[in-house]
């Protein structure tokens, strides 16, 4: 939802506005968030009890995500940053 919000105000109030900061940084909370809490759980239970395909994945998310910021325009910025959301 709060990713949701994020992408609608880029699209509602075009980018560089402080709504569309604001929607970024609770998207960057939550997701950070998220990740921290994924950890704590594969931590708490033990790394091999995770099975691979979703430290795979996982993985995979967050090199997209990363790459998201290296392409911050066009076609690949929308390429990794969809990658990341699947």
């Amino acid at each position: 939802a709060v990713s949701f919000w994020y992408h609608y105000s880029q699209l509602d109030f075009g980018k560089d506005r402080s709504e569309v900061r604001l929607a970024l940084l609770v998207d960057y909370f939550t997701a950070g968030a998220a990740l921290i809490t994924g950890g704590f759980y594969m931590v708490d239970m033990g790394f091999t009890m995770v099975p691979f395909d979703a430290l795979a994945v996982g993985t995979g998310a967050v090199i997209s995500l990363s790459l998201c910021w290296v392409w911050e325009f066009g076609y690949p910025y929308l390429f990794w940053h969809s990658l990341w959301h699947v």
